[in-house]
């Protein structure tokens, strides 16, 4: 045969292979990549907009409720979209109501005021919790308040230390209780003694 023909047929058969090794990695890529993107869908990595209550409880995450007007429902959509808020929308539908309850991530709170704000829907109250004006039962003497500015003079508490007995003392006082209360046994127990030899 000729020299030229066994090179050109050389040529042809490793351009098969090659072409048959690329399709195959090709083949291969796209597998994994239908694999990938099959995972991303069913792990819903969906952020902004309306979404089911399942894939929020999932999350694990504290929810507020928030209600709107049924017709107001597409508005608020277009608006948590813009402003990348995750959300679910629940109708009771046993009640004739025209509210829809709009369930949303605590941390989304202020994205969701400003969407209810530029929806015409009032600004949230804020409660005010009223402390008690009564006395105290029993008033506390803090010093801190006081501080630095010489309202207590050396005789105030010299007078506050004689009301207080120490500890000490107390101690001191108990021990010498107990201790003739010893030395009364022992004297009772050795008359006692006494008594019975003779």
């Amino acid at each position: 045969m000729n020299s030229g023909s066994e090179a050109a047929d050389q040529m042809v058969r490793e351009g098969i292979q090659i072409t048959e090794a690329a399709v195959k990695l090709s083949a291969l890529g796209a597998k994994n990549l239908a694999a990938i993107a099959l995972a991303l869908a069913r792990d819903n990595p969906k952020v902004r907009g309306r979404t089911r209550l399942s894939r929020l409880l999932r999350d694990g995450k504290e929810l507020k409720v928030f209600p709107i007007q049924a017709g107001d429902l597409a508005e608020f959509k277009r608006q948590a979209k813009h402003y990348g808020v995750l959300f679910s929308a629940i109708k009771d539908k046993s009640s004739e109501g025209e509210l829809i309850d709009v369930l949303a991530r605590a941390e989304d709170v202020s994205k969701l005021n400003r969407i209810f704000e530029r929806m015409g829907y009032p600004a949230p109250k804020r409660r005010v919790v009223e402390r008690k004006k009564g006395q105290a039962r029993h008033p506390s003497e803090s010093s801190l308040g006081m501080r630095g500015h010489g309202a207590r003079e050396m005789g105030q508490v010299l007078s506050e230390q004689a009301q207080r007995p120490s500890v000490r003392a107390t101690l001191a006082a108990l021990k010498a209780i107990a201790q003739k209360t010893a030395q009364a046994q022992e004297q009772a127990i050795e008359t006692a003694a006494r008594e019975g030899r003779e």
